[in-house]
């Protein structure tokens, strides 16, 4: 194998790979924060909020405010939607319908009352749909958007879940570890944010984070970031007796490159003591 050869192998082994997220973006007719609320309430407790509503664009809006209940329908957090009298009671605005000016925002508040709603955990969303507009063309256009609500009321439902998978890349060259792991409510009915933890061994570094909601029977993915020092580790990510390991090395760039060199270096003298060998004459037996 030729020099060039083995320092070309050497840069390979430098390289790193760079993952670059590029958040998608829409022009919308209407605006609210926040985009979601939680909240637990005591029996038969009340608890105000606040949600902020804004037009970015040059014309009024007509908007109406409604109140609906959701559920997750799939493996990707997609959500389904539904009128449910009981949430629309217990869930109330002090507008049903406001006039936005150009540019224009208000404050809108609401209440929550335990005394109206089902015990346990309840999932709502407050949303604020645009009157259709009328343009030349003919074809009106409605927006609708809103405020996920996610309530414990008095009692949490039954929690149980299982870390169903954990990814982490095999090699980083950082020593915060980036990577995802899948969980699923193994529950039969509501939903809840499992809280996970994770570990390292053998730096014994540990870390609890709080994952995205999800519903009886479906699973969800979340990445996670864990600052567990350079070296060897075995990862682990478990809720409560349910637990994936992985395994990852995490070492410096300038590691990498050194790594590199000394291969470069050694591979160099490899060859050269073959060729010096090859280039020695053999003294001929008598």
């Amino acid at each position: 194998m030729s020099v060039r050869t083995f320092m070309g192998l050497a840069l390979l082994s430098a390289a790193a790979l760079s993952c670059f997220f590029v958040p998608s973006s829409s022009a919308m007719a209407l605006k609210v924060a926040p985009l979601e609320y939680k909240t637990d309430l005591k029996k038969g407790e009340k608890k105000s909020g606040f949600i902020d509503v804004s037009n970015p664009t040059s014309q009024a809006v007509n908007v109406t405010v409604s109140v609906q209940a959701f559920k997750q329908i799939d493996d990707n957090g997609g959500l389904q939607f539904y009128p449910e009298e009981q949430i629309a009671e217990g869930v109330t605005t002090d507008l049903k319908k406001l006039e936005l000016g150009p540019r224009e925002a208000v404050r809108m508040s609401f209440t929550i009352d335990g005394n109206k709603l089902p015990q346990g955990d309840v999932f709502g969303a407050i949303f604020f749909t645009t009157e259709p507009t009328q343009p030349k063309n003919g074809m009106g256009q409605q927006v609708r958007v809103g405020t996920l609500l996610s309530v414990v009321n008095t009692t949490p439902g039954y929690r149980s879940a299982a870390v169903v998978a954990a990814s982490v890349a095999s090699v980083q060259l950082s020593s915060n570890l980036q990577g995802s792991y899948v969980i699923k409510n193994t529950g039969k009915s509501g939903g809840f944010y499992p809280e996970v933890v994770i570990s390292s061994w053998p730096s014994g570094e540990k870390k609890t984070i709080k994952g995205s909601l999800v519903f009886a029977g479906r699973e969800r993915q979340n990445d996670f970031n864990f600052d567990a020092g350079y070296g060897v580790h075995r990862i682990e990510i478990g809720y409560e007796d349910s637990k994936k390991t992985t395994w990852a090395i995490a070492v410096a760039p300038w590691m990498l490159v050194l790594f590199a060199m000394i291969v470069l270096v050694v591979a160099i003298e490899i060859l050269l003591l073959h060729k010096r060998r090859r280039s020695t004459p053999r003294s001929d037996s008598k």
